[in-house]
């Protein structure tokens, strides 16, 4: 099942995008679309939406 959630970096807007780097080199499967910097949603596989919950200097919300 697909998910949807919000991902807010917990760190300065420069390092927001290498930090995405890391994401989306660990979760290929992920979409991820830019909102504002440092501030993502993201679409995936419900095992992928809570292991990148779970990522540090990040905070997650599922989306509407």
């Amino acid at each position: 099942m697909t998910q949807h959630l919000t991902l807010n970096f917990d760190g300065p807007d420069a390092l927001a995008r290498a930090a995405l780097a890391e994401l989306l080199q660990r979760f290929p499967q992920a979409h991820f679309t830019e909102l504002d910097p440092g501030r993502y949603t993201v679409t995936t596989d419900a095992a992928t939406a809570e292991r990148l919950a779970q990522q540090p200097q990040w905070r997650a919300a599922m989306a509407a």
